[in-house]
């Protein structure tokens, strides 16, 4: 998620110092958080500067941008692959092993353009038509 842009929170701070709204009213009148707005009050008290923080870190993504694009192009020539079949073509294609439920795989569908719902769908249904292709059906 990127940062809200500096414009945006000059003017929460200069709604506030006007007088006329309450934080929650402030909140809601730009689409923030009570605390975003709290936040920006306290930024601007001890430092008189608005700008964005740089991130603090975190894990980096697992998925590198060629990867997601490799995943992009597979994607776009067979959509109604699997998770575990993206996973597998990761594994062959760059050897990397991904687990299937991972953050950068769920960032991975987000820039695919898929909904999480779909994908799932998309392995369930798949992995229905596998298993009753291998098993012999019962007779009532």
């Amino acid at each position: 998620m990127q940062p809200y842009s500096l414009d945006l929170r000059q003017r929460v701070v200069r709604a506030y110092e006007q007088g006329q709204s309450s934080v929650a009213q402030i909140a809601a009148r730009f689409g923030v958080g009570q605390t975003f707005v709290k936040k920006m009050l306290r930024q601007k008290r001890e430092t008189a500067d608005l700008s964005p923080h740089p991130h603090g870190g975190g894990k980096p993504a697992s998925i590198k941008p060629a990867q997601l694009r490799l995943l992009k192009q597979k994607v776009q020539k067979d959509n109604d692959i699997s998770l575990a079949e993206l996973q597998s073509f990761l594994l062959l294609k760059v050897q990397l092993d991904v687990h299937v439920s991972s953050n950068s795989t769920c960032r991975a569908k987000k820039e695919l353009s898929c909904r999480r719902a779909q994908l799932l769908q998309a392995g369930l249904v798949l992995a229905a038509h596998r298993f009753s292709q291998s098993t012999p059906t019962a007779i009532h």
